[in-house]
């Protein structure tokens, strides 16, 4: 009997003792000035933490994010899906929101931008037919890969679309060049089923603007003070 309380005992003796002395280490790091571990000072805080904002999942912080956000709309493709069928699913959930009148917009983003993100977004349209999301799929806003756009040229990486502000892009002069080479006969595939008019242009590059990033706090009040559109006549 004395032998089995011993055995029980000594352990707990034993690591009542290490714990004492690992918080002495620690006391005696503090005292001389040894500074602890950014992990030991203090946790680094979450997304949810520092936006204040629930399950968000993601540290892309433009005015789009925030739309997509609200709408629940899916951040980016799944592993095994194409562009085409991406971008179906997307429009099946537009269409779902808009019957009811429940579409939110974010503060700053506009019927405009919302009409240039549908435009973004098509690829099989006679009208309005962007196929911007056959290169420059969300969330990235780039496939990351090179592409021959026209017969001969080279091969070029595709730029992402997020935060050109920072770039310094002239968006429409960028779509319009786009435009035109979308009518020359040896252009890329992609290219050929653009379809685009003067006021799409118009659309497009007001959905563009929406993807340059804000701080947290603008993040968090775009949010907050997303409003429903008027999708009642359309």
């Amino acid at each position: 009997m004395g032998d089995f309380c011993h055995n029980i005992v000594q352990p707990q003796i034993m690591h009542g003792t290490k714990s004492y002395w690992m918080l002495s280490l620690v006391g005696i790091l503090l005292i001389i000035g040894i500074p602890l571990s950014a992990a030991e000072k203090k946790p680094e805080k979450s997304i949810e933490e520092k936006t204040k904002i629930h399950r968000l999942n993601t540290k892309q912080r433009s005015a789009y994010d925030a739309f997509i956000y609200v709408n629940r709309i899916p951040a980016k493709a799944d592993e095994d899906e194409n562009p085409e069928d991406f971008s179906a699913r997307i429009f099946s959930r537009l269409a779902n929101q808009e019957g009811r009148i429940l579409i939110k917009l974010p503060e700053g983003m506009t019927r405009e931008a919302y009409l240039g993100y549908k435009t973004f977004l098509s690829t099989d349209a006679k009208l309005s037919n962007g196929n911007c999301i056959a290169c420059h799929a969300p969330e990235k806003f780039s496939d990351l890969k090179k592409h021959v756009v026209s017969q001969g040229g080279k091969a070029l990486p595709t730029p992402s679309l997020r935060n050109m502000r920072k770039r310094n892009v002239d968006i429409l002069k960028a779509l319009q060049a786009k435009l035109n080479m979308a009518k020359e006969a040896d252009v890329a595939k992609e290219y050929k089923q653009i379809n685009l008019n003067k006021t799409d242009l118009t659309h497009l590059k007001a959905f563009l603007n929406q993807l340059n990033d804000v701080d947290d706090k603008n993040f968090r009040e775009l949010i907050l003070k997303a409003e429903i559109l008027d999708t009642s006549q359309d």
